[in-house]
């Protein structure tokens, strides 16, 4: 017994199967980049990671990428507490992980190009080239604290750091803009939890830091004035959350 299809019933089934196929690849899309792509950078050392939706921002800021990828390498807490006590000598391991942070990115945004998507590295060397950093105001269009504000990572400090949850501000940062698919979170972000405290500002011996919380509306300028600004991180290893993370016992 035979079953006689038609032309046309063939041209729909056809039709079908190359949706049903397409809809699959989708799917199977955003379910693997997430995992795809956090065993990359876990792999390259990273100790927090995040994905967030960033299609709300200007396209100034996000050159039209809906999405972002944001991830962190923590400081060793034998690094901070040697900056604390005026004890460190040798490499500069922050300097050293802003390289390696910058340097994942790149990473990153060839491994995602490769795939078939967009990316672009937020790497220093990537938004001065791009034109995306302004020299003589100090700041970048889109600055990782911003996407990590709007990941859920932390909230900004008095010292303008990004504080994470187990991290404090103890860590370097980089991200990367793309159209993967990817699982986003955007949880509300969280409130500065500063309250009284004022130890960053009394660390500052050039009194870069003003002793005001962050706020959205005041920005940057009303936090710290970057032009004073030594970076001699006592501001990020005085912080009793950078603190917290670096006195506790390894496990």
């Amino acid at each position: 017994m035979f079953l006689v299809v038609s032309r046309r019933d063939w041209l729909e089934n056809l039709r079908l199967s190359k949706v049903l196929s397409l809809c699959y690849t989708v799917i199977h899309m955003q379910t693997q980049m997430n995992p795809e792509i956090e065993k990359f950078l876990l792999e390259k050392g990273a100790d927090i990671v995040r994905f967030v939706d960033i299609s709300n921002l200007p396209d100034a800021q996000t050159r039209g990428f809906p999405r972002a990828v944001v991830f962190c390498i923590a400081l060793s807490k034998e690094f901070i507490l040697a900056i604390r006590d005026g004890t460190h000598s040798g490499p500069d391991e922050f300097v050293d992980k802003e390289h390696e942070t910058d340097r994942i990115a790149d990473q990153l945004a060839v491994y995602l190009q490769g795939k078939g998507y967009k990316a672009f590295s937020q790497s220093e060397e990537s938004i001065e080239a791009n034109g995306y950093y302004d020299e003589a105001a100090m700041a970048s269009l889109l600055p990782h604290k911003t996407i990590a504000r709007l990941a859920g990572m932390g909230f900004i400090g008095k010292n303008n750091l990004l504080i994470a949850n187990g991290y404090g501000c103890g860590f370097s940062m980089c991200a990367v803009l793309t159209d993967a698919h990817v699982q986003t979170e955007n949880p509300p972000p969280l409130s500065p939890k500063c309250g009284d405290c004022n130890i960053c500002k009394d660390v500052c011996e050039n009194q870069a830091i003003r002793g005001n919380e962050w706020a959205e509306a005041g920005g940057r300028d009303e936090v710290v004035d970057v032009f004073k600004c030594a970076c001699q991180l006592k501001c990020m290893v005085n912080c009793p959350y950078t603190l917290d993370y670096a006195l506790q016992a390894s496990i």
